[in-house]
């Protein structure tokens, strides 16, 4: 079993994923960067609950439902649901549970080939939920997407550049990237596949300090 750690945890994304996306090969006939974001969701909550001792999880939980059961103190609950960068009234796409305390651990958001500036909504959204809840549940989350690999390295300085921007004002919170090594094929929105183009799975994790 693995021990969970700030960098097994991302790593496990990425190994859970890179399964992943073998068996929508396999089985599907397409690829993972194609494959709906619940797919990834599932993934990842299954290799979470195979591999690591203490994780459950609930797929879609409501956004309220997560917080009160992290036991935060009323006042804190009240801030993160006031809060319109959380959007309480919604959900989140996998909420992994501690089993021993049965509390929520980590929020995880997934996107599928979305631009850079399109994930600024849920860097804010987990960025605050780390903010509100301190060094306690929910205090490292993770934003999980698939992009198609570019030349050079634009791409991963122009992440950074989003991700700083969006975190600037919210003290007390930090992040690290981490990213598969390139995969294919990378089949496009009309379902061709491109010769010579690869992707990436990208963990963009968001922690409170």
């Amino acid at each position: 079993m693995i021990k969970s750690s700030p960098n097994s945890r991302r790593q496990a994304i990425i190994d859970a994923l890179v399964l992943a996306h073998e068996s929508a090969q396999q089985l599907c006939g397409t690829s993972l960067n194609r494959m709906p974001e619940y797919y990834m969701a599932m993934r990842v909550a299954d290799y979470f609950a195979d591999n690591f001792l203490n994780f459950g999880y609930r797929l879609e939980p409501q956004v309220k439902r997560t917080f009160q059961s992290a036991h935060l103190w009323h006042e804190e609950a009240e801030s993160l649901c006031a809060d319109p960068d959380i959007r309480s009234n919604g959900r989140f796409d996998l909420v992994l549970y501690n089993n021993k305390r049965e509390r929520p651990a980590h929020v995880i958001e997934f996107k599928r080939g979305a631009k850079l500036e399109s994930l600024r909504p849920d860097i804010k959204r987990l960025a605050r939920v780390c903010f509100h809840a301190g060094h306690k549940s929910l205090e490292t989350n993770y934003l999980v997407l698939t992009r198609k690999c570019p030349k050079g390295d634009s791409r991963l300085k122009k992440a950074k550049q989003v991700l700083s921007e969006e975190l600037d004002g919210i003290e007390g919170v930090s992040y690290k990237i981490s990213y598969s090594d390139p995969l294919e094929p990378f089949i496009n929105r009309e379902y061709e596949t491109l010769a010579d183009a690869t992707f990436r799975i990208w963990v963009i994790e968001i922690k409170a300090l």
